[in-house]
């Protein structure tokens, strides 16, 4: 059975409802290295709200591995989070048939798709690992959880001062989050509370339907459904804010782009040395290695004065 069309009148106040909520605007720049995220709120003009950060594609912080990191537009120096993911590679194939369509020598190996990657934030530091999950039925969502608490409450103890931080205790609650397509034809994507970890109904038996808190509109435009922000229990709104943003960059960049751009990916060349099989890389290029962690983020690899 068809829905109804919306009313005219209906669709006009949706409409204005969704001009009046926050929305980040993820550019497109000249520069790849610095990439301004604009703000707009109310229909008003856009005004810069973060500087998202690359390496340089030809220096070696750059080269085989996707690197992001946020930053204040207005305090360059104020860094919000990062990211950094060194993908699996594939192994050379050894095939004559390969081989013969590549030229005569064996095809580089090619970057895995991940299937998880890891947002650090600062001040305070807080790991978030984002697991991308397939479903035959749902598609393809990206799924992470946030603590509710974060901060730790002042105290005189030495004893108190002395435990971690909430948002590393394992007793602290975490609020679920997913990201996933709104449709399977459109590339918009809605970002859903889904539940808490100390939820001890299954999810498909909970009455208590998904809360809507973003919708990522073409990959370019993240609209945040602030109303129903303040129905989300937790303390720092604002690590939510840059996580959900840092989080929507690496979809558009990763997951919705060529994998060889995305992770700046070098070919040293390779030439023929002895044998019709023998071969060897050789051009002061260090060809694509496989990492003991692919996606285990590090701050002096993206937070480097080359980015600046």
């Amino acid at each position: 059975m068809r829905s109804k069309p919306c009313h005219p009148v209906q669709l006009h106040a949706f409409t204005n409802r969704v001009i009046s909520l926050p929305s980040f605007h993820f550019t497109d720049s000249k520069d790849k290295t610095s990439i301004p995220y604009l703000l707009t709120r109310g229909g008003g003009d856009p005004t810069p709200a973060y500087t998202l950060q690359h390496p340089s594609p030809t220096s070696h912080q750059g080269q085989n591995c996707y690197a992001a990191a946020l930053f204040d537009a207005y305090s360059p120096d104020v860094l919000y989070g990062e990211v950094l993911i060194r993908p699996r590679w594939t192994q050379p194939s050894l095939l004559q048939e390969d081989i013969r369509r590549n030229g005569g020598i064996p095809p580089p190996p090619e970057p895995i798709l991940p299937t998880a990657f890891t947002i650090q934030l600062y001040n305070p530091d807080l790991q978030i690992e984002v697991k991308r999950e397939q479903s035959t039925f749902s598609g393809t969502r990206y799924d992470f959880a946030v603590p509710q608490d974060t901060f730790r409450l002042p105290s005189s103890s030495a004893l108190d001062r002395s435990q971690h931080d909430p948002a590393a205790a394992l007793t602290t609650p975490k609020i679920n989050f997913s990201f996933k397509r709104e449709n399977k034809l459109g590339k918009d994507m809605v970002l859903t509370m889904t539940g808490r970890s100390t939820d001890v109904v299954h999810k498909k038996k909970s009455k208590e339907p998904d809360i809507s808190i973003a919708l990522f509109r073409g990959l370019r435009e993240l609209t945040m459904y602030e109303p129903n922000l303040y129905r989300v229990d937790i303390e720092d709104p604002k690590g939510l804010e840059i996580a959900v943003i840092l989080v929507a960059t690496v979809i558009k960049d990763v997951f919705y782009s060529s994998l060889r751009q995305a992770f700046n990916v070098t070919d040293a060349p390779a030439r023929r040395t002895s044998g019709p099989n023998s071969f060897s890389r050789t051009n002061g290029t260090a060809a694509p290695v496989q990492p003991s962690s692919p996606h285990a983020p590090s701050s002096n690899a993206i937070h480097n004065p080359t980015m600046a």
